[in-house]
């Protein structure tokens, strides 16, 4: 086996099993979205004034046209995931997973679209049974810090940011649990990227960020967490989130009824009322509404082109009253503008991407390691 892995069993005093060593995300689309994993109720009103049907945002968009446009900052993250080794602990065989995390900003400076920030993390998801006698987050924290200092300090192959623990209850697929946890670490730095561009005055009133995806991050019981959201609510006033690929059916309007043909009937630059949402799962309060970028007829089906939007409420008043209409109409606006020029041909999601957002995956993926020199490093 690689040199990490000798280091590790000589620390943990415990024998892996070699294990065919291959690309995890190849076997199974990625992780759901939270989107969906989750029934939205949209009976609420997310924005000040109460409308009962779409509106059509076509002459506030061409408005802005004329205007430098104040979507500036587009930031994505995304990871790939590899099966390294079997660990046995008692009767059972835990995977180790790996995992590349890449999070990364574009900037639009001029009508020119450029890197600005970029992060690349090397993981090790393991089971949690690994720190038996570890009591609490801040321990298996402490822990597994400790053990990735010996790591990196064994071997100059491969720099390991950080060792994550997977629960491991009984009957459960312990792959999806490593994945799963790689999945929460790359959320955990795109907070840290948010918090760094706020930092740095780069998010700010005439300079607004796309986040590619939800924002509905999962609430986080530990209190001395730094991502917890009482800390980092305050990041995300100029942060909207935009999801490409979302449920309709999981939309639900009064009486549980669905919501998918009301979103299905949009007319191009046409918005749905935004709604307000919560759940016990996630923290915070959302405001969630649907924008048609392109016509229906330019697309593979009555979703394609439309896009799920959620914007943090922040503040009290926002809580109480949802965003005022004009932001949320404001906001739509933007997004039909970012419509053109599309990446048909490049990608099958071209109808509900935005070229900016794609720019940014692709500047993302092209840093990776190659799959087999990845899992060869360990």
């Amino acid at each position: 086996m690689g040199n990490v892995i000798s280091i590790f069993e000589q620390n943990i005093k415990r024998t892996c099993f070699a294990a065919y060593r291959r690309c995890l995300d190849h076997e199974r689309d990625s992780l759901l979205e939270y989107d969906d994993c989750l029934r939205q109720l949209m009976d609420k009103p997310g924005e000040t004034t109460r409308y009962d049907s779409p509106r059509n945002i076509a002459s506030i968009a061409a408005n802005w046209r004329q205007q430098e446009p104040t979507f500036k900052l587009f930031l994505d993250g995304s990871r790939r995931t590899y099966k390294i080794a079997d660990l046995p602990i008692g009767t059972q065989v835990f995977p180790i997973i790996a995992g590349q995390i890449g999070v990364g900003v574009c900037k639009r400076e001029s009508r020119r679209l450029a890197a600005c920030e970029f992060s690349l993390h090397a993981v090790l998801a393991l089971p949690d049974k690994v720190d038996a006698d570890g009591k609490s987050a801040k321990q298996h924290r402490a822990f597994c810090a400790d053990l990735a200092g010996k790591l990196n300090a064994g071997q100059d192959r491969v720099h390991l940011d950080a060792l994550l623990f997977y629960p491991t209850p009984a009957d459960e697929n312990f792959e999806d649990k490593g994945v799963a946890r790689i999945q929460e670490y790359m959320v955990e730095r795109e907070k840290a990227m948010v918090e760094q561009l706020v930092h740095r005055h780069l998010i700010n009133d005439r300079s607004w960020l796309i986040k590619d995806g939800s924002l509905e991050y999962n609430r986080i019981a530990d209190k001395d967490d730094p991502f917890t959201f009482s800390r980092i609510r305050s990041n995300y006033k100029r942060v909207v989130g935009v999801s490409k690929s979302f449920n309709p059916e999981l939309a639900k309007l009064k009486n549980n009824r669905s919501a998918a043909g009301m979103i299905a009937s949009l007319k191009p630059y046409e918005r749905t009322p935004a709604a307000k949402y919560q759940t016990d799962r996630v923290d915070g309060k959302f405001a969630v509404w649907y924008v048609r970028l392109r016509e229906p007829r330019q697309s593979q089906g009555p979703f394609d082109g439309i896009v799920k939007c959620e914007k943090i409420l922040v503040t009290q008043e926002e809580e109480e009253n949802g965003l005022d209409s004009h932001e949320v109409d404001n906001i739509s606006a933007w997004l039909v503008n970012e419509r053109n020029p599309v990446c048909y041909g490049k990608d099958k999601r071209w109808a509900n991407h935005l070229y900016p957002v794609y720019l940014t995956e692709t500047f993302i993926k092209s840093k990776y390691r190659g799959a087999a020199h990845f899992v060869n490093l360990f």
